[in-house]
């Protein structure tokens, strides 16, 4: 014999199921249509990476695989880390330990981080560059850490400096992309550091530019100005002047400390968030972790409207960044978090030179979406950050396939290639996995636009 109060538990529990099951059918119902215009084009990608600064081995071949190929997530730029001169060498490995790459003088590289920049070059991965600090002898608190200041009179020699370390890279086989003048310039910290305030940077950058033209290395971009969060106070003197302006060409900032993502002045240059992540926090590789991610990468290429996305360092196995924080897209024994696959997301699919085209959606999920230079493929990545699955309709404008692959990064899988959904009458619908990132991937036919 049930008790009534047996039988009131289960009729709440039924009661509960019931409600469940016919919120699950609210959330599975069609929203209206997601409109992905292809005409509606905005800024060019030029790619999606992530920082070996201090690596002390190169990257072992399965990893080199898989975070710069297209059977991995397809990483598309590296950042390095200029060390000033062989004295601050000792600050990442023993002394006489050869940690760094033997030079005459001027700047150098560990020889780990040569080694990864190689791997990726290779691959066609761009790599660019970024000193944490000039030299203690050329700094007001003549230390390699704690902030200080460049001195005024030795702008050239670390001009110079900074040019023979773009030479030496080349002469490599590591052809330096762009060249940062100031990792974090707004930011004194107890490891390498340097502050620049927005009239110094304005004043260097003309050495910058004369250095590497005389050293063949004119090809080179610099960029300004790393700030340590969304901000760009520290470029407007540069940029403001056309005759400094003219020799920049990439504006940047970090993402750390950054509550509200804007859009960036419209400098007329590439502007790049070149490093951001959980140093605070420990190693969470879940999924709730990554959907966090997504959301903030999507609002940095919808909002901000970004022209590349960085993570700090690419991985924290043992010979690398060796932590057990959550910076990194690798646990400290060297497994992948959900955060990797979900930024292969779009970094495998979006490749440098495409564009971001226009959506126009009102349902719960957040859509990003590209094609390529020639507006014959494109690719559509879908956030849905709710606990439930979500049915979506797709409509393109100016776009035209006849299927498109989805591939899911989810608590259960992770980059997983599914069966292709017919397109017809420029419309597909699909069933959005609770907590999930999904990327749509056409090679069809452009009709117009640019």
């Amino acid at each position: 014999m049930i008790l009534k109060s047996t039988r009131i538990r289960l009729t709440g529990v039924l009661v509960g199921l019931f409600l469940l099951g016919l919120l699950s059918l609210a959330w599975l119902t069609y929203p209206k249509p997601a409109v992905i215009d292809g005409d509606d084009v905005h800024q060019t990608i030029d790619g999606f990476g992530g920082s070996c600064a201090g690596y002390l081995l190169p990257l072992t071949p399965k990893m080199e695989e898989f975070l710069f190929t297209s059977s991995g997530i397809g990483l598309s730029l590296l950042r390095t880390q200029v060390i000033p001169s062989s004295e601050e060498c000792k600050y990442y490995v023993p002394p006489g330990n050869g940690g760094c790459v033997e030079v005459k003088s001027g700047a150098t590289i560990l020889k780990g981080e040569l080694g990864t920049a190689q791997q990726a070059a290779a691959l066609g991965v761009k790599v660019w560059s970024t000193p944490w600090s000039p030299p203690a002898s050329m700094k007001s608190n003549k230390s390699y850490i704690h902030g200080g200041r460049l001195l005024a009179a030795d702008y050239p020699a670390w001009a110079q400096s900074l040019a023979s370390y773009v030479k030496l890279m080349d002469s490599n086989g590591v052809p330096i992309y762009a060249l940062s003048i100031q990792n974090e310039p707004d930011f004194e910290a107890y490891y390498g550091s340097a502050l620049f305030n927005a009239r110094e940077i304005h004043d260097f950058v003309p050495y910058l530019h004369s250095a590497l033209q005389s050293a063949g290395e004119g090809n080179t971009k610099i960029m300004i100005a790393e700030s340590a969060k969304w901000d760009f106070s520290l470029v407007r003197d540069a940029m403001a002047d056309p005759a400094v302006a003219a020799d920049v060409g990439i504006i940047a900032a970090h993402g750390y400390w950054s509550t509200e993502v804007s859009p960036h002045p419209d400098f007329g240059r590439p502007v790049w968030q070149t490093e951001d992540s959980e140093l605070w926090h420990d190693y969470n590789g879940g999924m709730n972790d990554a959907i966090g991610w997504a959301k903030k990468i999507h609002t940095y290429l919808t909002v901000a409207n970004v022209n590349a996305w960085h993570w700090w360092y690419i991985s924290n196995g043992p010979p690398y960044g060796a932590g057990t924080d959550n910076s990194a897209l690798t646990d400290i024994n060297m497994h992948y978090a959900k955060r990797a696959y979900v930024t292969g997301q779009w970094s495998r699919f979006v490749r440098p030179g495409w564009r971001r085209i226009g959506v126009r959606n009102s349902s719960p999920v957040r859509i990003s979406a590209f094609k390529d230079s020639a507006g014959t493929s494109f690719a559509i990545v879908v956030i849905n950050a709710n606990w439930l699955p979500v049915r979506q309709t797709f409509e393109l404008k100016g776009l035209i396939t006849n299927s498109v692959i989805p591939w899911v990064t989810s608590s259960w899988v992770s980059l997983a290639q599914e069966r292709p959904i017919a397109v017809r009458a420029n419309r597909f619908k699909y069933t959005l996995s609770a907590r999930s990132v999904t990327t749509f991937v056409a090679t069809g036919q452009h009709r117009g636009g640019s």
